[in-house]
């Protein structure tokens, strides 16, 4: 994290979700805010999984 805080551009930000335990609908859910707004640097999830979260954050159509 303190590596990504430091090649983040001037005014730019980060979120760092820790899920240990939850239905995936829900953490989306919760990720509204950033639908189409973000970028998915890592992640442990499945391939599937892995890509519906991209889908969500990276692309603005809902």
């Amino acid at each position: 994290m303190k590596t990504l805080g430091e090649g983040l551009p001037h005014g730019g930000s980060a979120l760092f979700v820790l899920v240990r335990k939850s239905t995936p609908d829900k953490v989306l859910a919760a990720l509204e805010p950033f639908r189409g707004k973000g970028k998915v640097l890592q992640t442990s999830l499945s391939k599937e999984n892995e890509q519906e979260l991209r889908d969500f954050l990276e692309n603005s159509a809902a």
